[in-house]
């Protein structure tokens, strides 16, 4: 879906699995950054390392098959997500009816089933949160301590795998003593909280070098770009994207239905965990759409009990009534159209399907990348575990190099191309300084790639990408 999906992720363990995790001096190897330059916990780049570790033991060494079971594992993570959002709203509400609209919307909303099975930090940070929030709410009104000091494990995991959560999770321990009036619970939660600030520290110590190592690190590159946003962008662009994502005209019931006294009071560590994060995050500068995600959940819960208390208060007009009815009716409609778009939804397809494809063939001995029309990152990692060599063509005038290294030359026998038409010219340039070469597979542009390119060409292309093969290695 994004950068870090993969790049952040997926990468960094998987090149742990192919040339071990650590380096030299036994710290954690993440690429080219210096184990006291890296700024996340080593929490969840450990665990997608661990469960390809797993399957390497049992013979499968290709990233794209090792995938089937990470899109697996992050699926049951979800899964939290439907129980807790349902239990929360049935014990607020003590309604099945409206438990089990939480729970479709969480399972069903056309985010989720795509969303559920990425490898976004921000969605494994929110299967953490709201069973935290739930525990959290049931310790104060079941006056348990052990649920409070067991969601503040989870509280503490979720701010591991995501720093940014831990604005989520800063207010409720104030609200659980504003509640109970009472600091030992406050004192339960937060030591759950501390005991995993002292596992993430420890493995700091383990596996950067020092105690507190990411969060510290974290912390300072947040302080040196406060003033420099990579993208500015105004306030109210957090309030514009949750009206849309719940598709009005419905939205505005369900959003603005759950602004009641009666709610803010009893569901207070539900609703300020929910404003702390969203009001600090739209006033940071640099916004992103994803930056919401661990929050999503929980939206979806407060707008459920909303709808609960609304309808039950009754005093609602024929007209108002009416116009709720057709939105709802609208809504779902909507959602049923765009739910296999999104749970289908294959982004940058070329950026991984000609690396399948070369993973698999058996003669590959060195393959040039020509993205001369754009630079990007490329996933590497799925070319197989023992990849060929590449070399990436940023300006045809490179070529001129290529051609005064004999070796180098002679080695090229693939060519990756990436272009949003037919690659014509780029094959002519390449016959130039490699003789013929033949296409041998084609990856088009998924849908969703289709889609964006058509509502903004200039930022997002259709990741289309041809594979060709010189004719001489064809023969042999």
């Amino acid at each position: 879906m994004a950068h870090d999906d993969h790049f952040e992720t997926v990468r960094i363990a998987y090149e742990g699995i192919q040339n071990g995790i650590l380096n030299d001096d036994g710290l954690m190897v993440w690429d080219v950054v210096k184990p006291e330059n890296i700024g996340r916990s080593p929490l969840y780049v450990l665990t997608l390392y661990a469960l390809m570790s797993v399957q390497e033991s049992v013979g499968i060494y290709s990233l794209d098959s090792m995938m089937y079971l990470i899109r697996l594992f992050h699926f049951l993570m979800s899964m939290l997500l439907i129980l807790y959002g349902y239990r929360y709203v049935y014990a607020a509400t003590e309604s099945k009816k409206y438990s089990l609209l939480a729970g479709m919307i969480l399972a069903g909303h056309f985010l989720m089933p795509y969303l559920s099975a990425r490898t976004l930090i921000e969605l494994v940070s929110a299967d953490l949160l709201l069973p935290a929030i739930y525990l959290a709410y049931q310790g104060v009104k079941k006056q348990n301590n052990k649920m409070l000091f067991l969601s503040g494990i989870l509280s503490g995991l979720s701010w591991m795998v995501r720093f940014n959560t831990g604005l989520a999770v800063l207010p409720i321990p104030f609200a659980i003593w504003f509640l109970t009036k009472n600091l030992r619970p406050t004192i339960h939660y937060c030591l759950g909280i501390l005991l995993i600030f002292i596992f993430s520290g420890s493995l700091d110590v383990v596996f950067l070098g020092s105690f507190g190592q990411s969060s510290i690190r974290i912390f300072n590159v947040f302080l040196e770009h406060v003033d420099t946003p990579l993208l500015p962008q105004p306030f109210w662009v957090y309030i514009v994207l949750v009206f849309g994502i719940f598709i009005p005209p419905f939205s505005f019931y369900f959003i603005l239905s759950a602004f009641r006294k009666k709610i803010l009071r009893e569901h207070l560590i539900l609703i300020s965990s929910i404003f702390s994060f969203f009001v600090i995050h739209s006033l940071i500068a640099s916004k992103q759409e994803r930056f919401l995600i661990p929050i999503f959940p929980l939206l979806i819960v407060w707008g459920s009990i909303g709808l609960f208390h609304w309808i039950k208060a009754g005093n609602i007009s024929v007209w108002n009534k009416r116009i709720f009815r057709y939105s709802s009716i609208f809504a779902i409609a909507i959602n049923i159209i765009i739910l296999p778009i999104f749970t289908l939804n294959y982004a940058h397809k070329g950026m991984v399907e000609p690396f399948v494809y070369l993973s698999e063939q058996d003669d590959v001995n060195s393959v040039l990348i020509d993205q001369t029309e754009r630079r990007r990152f490329m996933a590497f990692s799925y070319a197989g575990h023992n990849r060929p060599g590449f070399r990436v063509l940023d300006a045809w005038p490179e070529l001129e190099e290529i051609k005064s290294d004999s070796l180098l030359l002679h080695s090229i026998n693939y060519f990756i191309i990436y272009t949003d038409v037919e690659p014509v010219a780029n094959v002519d340039s390449l016959v130039q300084t490699f003789g013929p070469i033949e296409q041998v597979f084609h990856s088009p542009p998924s849908t969703v790639d289709v889609v964006l390119n058509f509502l903004n060409p200039k930022h997002n292309h259709t990741n289309e990408a041809w594979v060709y093969k010189t004719k001489q290695s064809i023969i042999r």
